[in-house]
C-alpha cells in the first residue's frame, strides 16, 4: 500500500519539537499553537497510554518532570492526568484533542513512547481520517514495525541517536519509511550527513529527518541537504 509523502512549502518540514518548547510548556496545546505562530508546518509530540487506555500527550513515563504531580502515567486514569498542571495552567492533552485541533494545519509527528501505544495510535489516526497528515515514529524499531504491519498506509519513521549504527539495517528491521538522525549532541551534524549517507538512504526509499537542532549556523548547513525535515525547540530558527 502506498503512503502519502508530505509536501512542505519550504521544501522540508519545519518541525516544532514538543511544540515550541523553548517558549511554552512542552507537549501542551499552548506550545502547539505557538509553534504555528512561529512558522512551523509540523509538530512533534509524544504519546503514552493512561491506566484506562486513553492516549495522552506527555514525554516521560512519569508525570513528575513536566507537571505538578507525581507517579507513572500508565498507573493513572485519564481524569487524574487531566487534573495536573503541565505548565502555565495547561492540562495534559489527549492525542484525540491534538489531532482534532491541529491535523488540518500541521503535519503531526507522533512519537510512540508508552507500552501498548502503537496499535491504538494507528487506529485513532485511521479513525480520524488524517493518515495523510501524520508520521508515526519511535526509537523502538518494534513499535514502528508493528504500526507498519498493522496499518501500512501510515507513514513511519525510526529514530536513532547513534552516528555509528547501520541505519539501513535499523530501517529495514522497523519497516520504516523515514530515518530520523538524532544527532543534536554532535558538534557538527551536517558533517555526518554526507552525500554517501543521503544517496544510500534515498536508494533505500528512506526520507531523512534531523532531530533536533538549536544552532542557527548548523541549521543553515543542514537545510542545504535534500532532507525531509528538521526539528527544533525554536521553530522560528527553521
Amino acid at each position: 500500500m502506498t503512503i502519502t509523502r508530505k509536501q512542505p512549502a519550504a521544501g522540508y518540514l519545519k518541525i516544532a519539537h514538543r511544540g515550541a518548547s523553548a517558549h511554552e510548556p512542552e507537549n501542551t496545546l499552548r506550545a502547539f499553537r505557538r509553534a504555528l505562530e512561529l512558522g512551523a508546518d509540523a509538530i512533534e509530540l509524544d504519546v503514552h497510554v493512561s491506566k484506562d487506555g486513553e492516549l495522552v500527550v506527555i514525554h516521560d513515563a512519569y508525570v513528575d518532570k513536566t507537571t505538578d504531580g507525581t507517579g507513572a502515567v500508565a498507573e493513572m486514569a485519564s481524569n487524574e492526568l487531566r487534573r495536573l498542571d503541565a505548565g502555565e495552567g495547561e492540562p495534559i492533552p489527549t492525542l484525540a484533542e491534538v489531532i482534532d485541533g491541529f491535523a488540518r494545519e500541521a503535519v503531526l509527528c507522533i512519537e510512540l513512547k508508552g507500552e501498548g501505544s502503537a496499535i491504538p495510535t494507528a487506529d485513532l489516526v485511521r479513525g480520524k481520517r488524517c493518515v495523510d497528515r501524520v508520521i508515526l515514529c519511535s526509537f523502538d524499531a518494534a513499535k514502528v514495525r508493528r504500526v507498519k504491519e498493522h496499518a501500512p498506509e501510515i507513514e513511519t519513521s525510526v529514530l536513532t541517536g547513534s552516528w555509528e549504527e547501520d541505519f539501513l539495517l535499523l530501517a529495514r528491521e522497523a519497516k520504516a519509511d523515514c530515518i530520523h538522525f538524532c544527532w543534536e549532541r554532535h558538534p557538527q551534524p551536517h558533517t555526518l550527513l554526507t552525500d554517501d549517507v543521503m544517496r544510500r538512504a534515498h536508494e533505500a526509499g528512506l526520507e531523512v529527518v534531523l532531530w533536533h537542532e538549536e544552532r542557527p549556523d548548523e541549521i543553515r548547513e543542514l537545510i542545504r541537504k535534500p532532507i525531509y525535515g528538521i526539528c527544533s525547540n525554536n521553530p522560528e530558527l527553521l
